[in-house]
């Protein structure tokens, strides 16, 4: 029971991030504005605590060939998935390493904006965070990708991968929420 807490936790925090992006489609001015940015930085926090798990699962199979903190086998499992050395990496490093550096990204550029909505950078950052989101989306695609069709005993999937996706994709919309909110006059 204990191993499924964390997915609970993530699955936890999806859902907020998406009830705070509803909420904010709702409210005008500047308190959609905010309630927006809360909601891409509630998802790229869950896409940062997914993408250190990961990692973490992945320094524990490479310690001891076996991890206790997901399945290693069945269709949903991440074992074979992040434990495959062959594609569980990008340029040498593991993917959770480059979730963490990207959605590190992604947070920094939300937060940015939630700090201060009327600095006359706040049209460019909102540009940056849909640029930023939408580099990820090939990522995203090709991982998955992997994950159906070429790691050992595929298919698979992994969950708290999946979680990290669907971080990114709920990041996504949010930037391009707010870019619109900004380009339209909602902004504040």
């Amino acid at each position: 029971m204990a191993l499924d807490i964390p997915l609970m936790v993530f699955i936890a925090g999806l859902a907020i991030a998406s009830a705070l992006a509803l909420q904010a489609r709702s409210k005008d001015g500047e308190d959609g504005t905010r309630t927006m940015i809360d909601s891409g930085l509630v998802f790229s926090v869950v896409g940062l605590m997914s993408s250190g798990w990961t990692y973490a699962i992945h320094n524990s199979l490479l310690d001891s060939g076996e991890s206790s903190m997901c399945a290693s086998e069945g269709l949903v499992q991440c074992g074979s998935v992040i434990g495959d050395p062959e594609w569980n990496n990008l340029f040498g490093i593991p993917w959770g390493i480059t979730g963490l550096l990207s959605f590190s990204l992604l947070f920094f550029l939300f937060l940015s904006l939630r700090m201060d909505m009327h600095a006359k950078w706040a049209e460019s950052f909102t540009t940056y965070s849909l640029l930023a989101g939408l580099a990820g989306l090939p990522f995203v695609v090709f991982l998955i990708f992997v994950e159906l069709t070429q790691v050992e005993g595929a298919p698979h999937i992994c969950p708290f991968c999946t979680v990290a996706h669907l971080s990114l994709i709920g990041f996504l919309a949010a930037a391009h929420a707010l870019r619109g909110r900004k380009q339209s006059g909602m902004w504040a």
